[in-house]
């Protein structure tokens, strides 16, 4: 008979090497990665080049860019396109962060006969129609001014600003008039210098057989080159960003305060990373961790907090989020600073390190889970530059790190008084 009041037995889970995958140098330099995996007949493929936010000649630029090549290609306006890959029931996506931009192609096996010349077309043939510019400018400025009515959006912006500077490309922000003085000149040049060969990678994932893999090669390797090299970019030394400010903006939204805490910190290549993240979990990285409990659970101090580490391919910065009660603000901060000084003085319990350990070699497991997130995690690798090796060392040197480890890297890492606050409401 089933014990329904003991839980089950807790077991250590064990994370598997890196996802297998084939490279290919194409002819026109593009590195072609195969993650030939699932059970499925369908297929993605991703285009991903070193053309973000950090290369953009005028804010707003990179962004819409990728956004406009959606809208036409030569001999189709965006119109037909969208209903060519509605017909084939075909996902197209796009996106552009700080550091890099891509397009994807989302299909069954069988239609990629049809679909990829079109697809690759997007590069080779972006029409950047004058209209959709117009229109994409009025969305992004109305979207971006809703944005910024809301405290927490106001906070994020303020803090990575104060931490890197306003003018450094990891810390300044847009603003809706921006949109407006963007032209399709604008687009075409940065799109033709950044996207193309030489700035980039295809990822090819899904249930891969070799008629689409010789396919896939023939198309990509059209892709034309772009017009700017591309040059490995280093890791920003945190000592260039050891502005420590608080920062007090009043809205007219004041139920609850948007409360942003956060510095630069270690970047992925640093030894201590592991530990640090680790750190960073136990601290505020799941909703069970210490700042949830305290200031939620126990005090009542807010609705959400969390800790996190955003990481970015030359720098990483951590930092605290919280929305609280408006009222007690003093008590919110007092114990945000308790539980970190905590850390720095009291060892964590064997108990908690191991849940915790199990909980992000969880979160690993559920990303390796299927031929598209593990394209996803290759993905993340290959755009911030990192050595397929530092995965194995990552989870090793989480499953070996000890309660004095934790303790060691909070006291070097974690200062209250070294970090910047923003605090956006009453």
């Amino acid at each position: 008979m089933i014990d329904r009041i003991k839980g089950p037995q807790v077991k250590e889970i064990t994370i598997s090497t890196f996802p297998e995958f084939e490279q290919i140098r194409l002819s026109n330099g593009m590195e072609l990665y195969i993650l030939n995996a699932g059970t499925q007949n369908i297929f993605k493929l991703d285009l991903v080049f070193h053309g973000g936010r950090r290369y953009e000649s005028k804010s707003g630029v990179a962004r819409m860019c990728a956004s406009i090549i959606r809208e036409g290609i030569k001999g189709m306006n965006s119109e037909e396109l969208s209903e060519y890959w509605d017909f084939y029931g075909a996902i197209i996506g796009s996106y552009s962060d700080l550091d890099s931009s891509g397009v994807s192609l989302t299909s069954l096996n069988k239609h990629s006969t049809e679909l990829l010349p079109n697809f690759v077309k997007i590069i080779n043939e972006a029409s950047f129609p004058e209209d959709e510019i117009e229109n994409k400018k009025k969305i992004f400025a109305d979207k971006l001014k809703r944005e910024l009515s809301k405290n927490d959006v106001i906070g994020y912006r303020e803090l990575t600003a104060h931490i890197y500077g306003s003018e450094h490309i990891y810390g300044y922000n847009t603003i809706p008039e921006d949109y407006a003085k963007i032209t399709r000149e604008d687009q075409i040049k940065h799109f033709e210098n950044y996207w193309g060969a030489g700035r980039g990678y295809a990822i090819l994932s899904g249930q891969i057989p070799a008629s689409l893999k010789d396919e896939v090669i023939k198309h990509i390797s059209t892709i034309r080159q772009a017009k700017l090299a591309y040059e490995k970019t280093e890791v920003f030394p945190m000592e260039d960003f050891d502005q420590v400010t608080i920062q007090k903006i009043s809205t007219s939204n004041k139920m609850q305060a948007a409360v942003k805490i956060g510095a630069v910190t270690i970047h992925r290549l640093n030894p201590d990373y592991s530990v640090f993240y680790l750190l960073v979990q136990i601290l505020g990285g799941y909703f069970g961790s210490r700042l949830m409990k305290n200031l939620r659970e126990e005090k009542g101090l807010c609705y959400n907090i969390y800790a996190s580490i955003d990481r970015l391919k030359s720098s990483n910065y951590f930092y605290i989020s919280a929305d609280v009660d408006r009222n007690k603000l003093s008590l919110s901060l007092k114990e945000i600073r308790n539980e970190i000084e905590d850390l720095k003085t009291t060892l964590v319990s064997d108990d908690e390190l191991t849940m915790v350990k199990n909980y992000i070699n969880g979160k690993i497991l559920a990303g390796l889970d299927g031929p598209f997130r593990s394209s996803q995690l290759l993905k993340n690798y290959l755009s911030y530059e990192l050595d397929f090796d530092q995965f194995r060392d990552f989870n090793d040197r989480i499953s070996k790190a000890t309660p004095e480890q934790l303790m060691a890297v909070a006291k070097k890492y974690l200062d209250m008084d070294k970090m910047t606050q923003v605090i956006v409401g009453p």
